[in-house]
């Protein structure tokens, strides 16, 4: 496949991810109109369709509505990437055991996301002040979602902590990374699937940061050799977001963090190789 084909080729995964949300909202439809129509059938009652539309439209947009919707979603992306990253692109979806047990490398991807959680806060901040009417948009996204809960429900975390960065890093660091190195270098490649990553998520605040996110953990892929690194950082993201309630309001932890995420890149950088092959560098055994 020639070069101009390949970065055509690289909306693919993008555009069969909005697809296959299409399709689960159809299937939640189609349960939620199975669950409304049953009942009454059973019993030889008729519902209005007014009140049908109502309860299943009330369904739809409600959290667990939409849980189930992105549950199914993710699931389904999960299966369907993690053979397409593997069949075309011979991605090795083996969990790399002896690199995760470096205690250097371990740590340094832990120690990577205080000072990711705060760049990314600082880029919502400045996004905010530039563009107030999204951000209203983005917290009332959150709310819907049950994001901005205390006690987030055990779905949303089943989702928002573990299958949703799965689904997303196979989709882009997957299958979209590795198609984009075909016609581009890799940091042209990192670079374009950031950016299609930030349009996925379809609103102006979350893509900017989501952009510097998707820049970092491509990085991270490429370097480790293997996207279960970026899968990890991914996930721990994620869980810091829905788990830890600190704001960056002090300088000091906006600083230590900072410093702590360096030295995290650092310790990370120095276990790996672009090939993904441990360095036997004196510090690699931190």
């Amino acid at each position: 496949m020639k070069k101009i084909g390949w970065l055509f080729f690289c909306f693919l995964p993008a555009l069969s991810s909005f697809a296959l949300q299409i399709a689960a909202s159809f299937t939640v439809l189609g349960v939620l109109l199975l669950k409304a129509l049953l009942p009454g059938t059973f019993i030889g009652e008729k519902i209005a369709y007014d009140r049908l539309l109502w309860d299943v439209t009330s369904s739809l947009q409600s959290q667990d509505g939409q849980m189930l919707l992105f549950l199914i979603y993710s699931i389904t992306c999960i299966l369907i990437f993690s053979v397409w990253h593997t069949a075309q692109f011979g991605g090795d979806l083996r969990l790399p055991y002896d690199r995760f047990a470096k205690p250097g490398l371990l740590l340094g991807l832990i120690f990577l996301i205080p000072g990711l959680q705060m760049i990314s806060a600082l880029l919502t901040s400045i996004s905010a002040s530039f563009f107030p009417g999204w951000m209203d948009f983005y917290q009332k996204l959150f709310e819907t979602a049950g994001m901005t809960d205390s006690n987030p429900s055990i779905l949303l975390l089943l989702y928002s902590v573990l299958l949703g960065p799965i689904s997303e890093e196979l989709t882009f660091r997957g299958v979209t990374l590795s198609a984009a190195q075909k016609a581009l270098p890799f940091w042209a490649a990192n670079l374009f699937q950031a950016l299609l990553f930030g349009v996925f998520h379809l609103n102006v605040i979350q893509g900017i940061y989501a952009v510097f996110i998707g820049l970092f953990l491509g990085y991270i892929c490429h370097r480790g050799g293997s996207v279960w690194f970026s899968i990890f950082v991914h996930i721990l993201f994620n869980a810091w977001g829905m788990l830890v309630s600190l704001e960056m309001s002090s300088i000091l932890f906006f600083g230590l963090f900072i410093l702590l995420g360096i030295f995290g890149f650092v310790l990370f950088y120095r276990n790996t190789s672009p090939a993904g092959v441990n360095n036997s560098h004196p510090f690699s055994d931190m």
